[in-house]
């Protein structure tokens, strides 16, 4: 088995030295047509570890062109386009480390993984693209960068780098605000800002949560002959229901129920980023 893997690691690592992304120029990256695959053709959508070390690895590689101050981020997302200008003259390193991490692919197919209407979503994590959703949250790519904290107030739309409690701990995690979060303001480094997409925005921000949806789907009583169709959970300290749904164990829908309901800023229909490139608005006269 150790054999066999060993060797598939190797053909992997020969794809990736000669794929060339046809998206990829000596100017930048055009965003022509739709790319739905990673940094590494034909991945499917959870990947293995060993997979995502690979991406992490190739996106450390990865030098793209300085920031233009024309450069625009494109985010495209299963609900729609969203874009974003870059504050490259008050945080560049972040600006710039965005770009790194958008053009080698890394962000793609990853999900917003902790939306909180009222206040933001945030995406960025490599390991919401593995099969275990209980480290969402916890990834990164392998580096961080230190704190550009400045005078851009948090407000709608605004494009901000998630971060643990060390303030240097940035490393591709960023979220995006659904409202005022002035609370944040020089607390966390706001390098983007968002100039086209509001209604997409606003859509994310309207999906329900997995545990709303199971609230949503539940009642507060039930017959008693109907017991047997029926999971009883406890909601702020009253009892509901939900119907089981048919050629479903009903031990195993009790489980997932109550994992549901501690995902309160899960969406239960996730947001997924197709994929996100920085690019130039001029580039294809540049390259003319």
């Amino acid at each position: 088995m150790i054999y066999f893997f060993i060797l598939f690691s190797i053909a992997l690592l020969n794809d990736l030295e000669n794929y060339t992304n046809p998206l990829l120029n000596k100017k930048g990256l055009k965003i022509d047509g739709n790319i739905k695959g990673n940094l590494i053709p034909g991945l499917p959508q959870e990947i293995t570890p060993q997979e995502i070390e690979l991406i992490k690895s190739k996106a450390k590689d990865y030098l793209p062109e300085p920031v233009n101050e024309d450069d625009i981020i494109i985010m495209e997302t299963n609900y729609g386009i969203m874009e974003f200008i870059l504050y490259n003259n008050l945080a560049p390193n972040h600006a710039y480390n965005f770009k790194k991490l958008a053009n080698s692919g890394f962000y793609d197919e990853t999900i917003f993984h902790r939306i909180i209407p009222g206040f933001m979503a945030q995406g960025g994590d490599i390991l919401t693209r593995d099969s275990n959703k209980e480290n969402d949250g916890r990834g990164n790519p392998g580096w961080t960068i230190d704190q550009e904290f400045n005078n851009i107030p948090h407000k709608k739309g605004i494009l901000s780098m998630a971060r643990s409690q060390d303030v240097n701990s940035a490393g591709s995690q960023f979220f995006i605000c659904f409202n005022d979060a002035r609370h944040l303001d020089n607390k966390y480094t706001v390098f983007g800002s968002m100039i086209n997409g509001f209604e997409v925005l606003d859509k994310i921000e309207k999906l329900k949560s997995e545990a709303d949806y199971i609230i949503s789907k539940s009642v507060d009583k039930i017959s008693d002959d109907k017991s047997s169709q029926f999971v009883e959970f406890n909601y702020k300290g009253s009892k509901r229901y939900i119907k089981v749904p048919l050629n479903e164990n009903k031990n195993k829908f009790k489980i997932d129920v109550n994992k549901s309901l501690k995902n309160i800023h899960r969406t239960k229909k996730p947001v997924k980023i197709i994929k996100v490139r920085v690019d130039n608005e001029n580039i294809e006269e540049q390259s003319r």
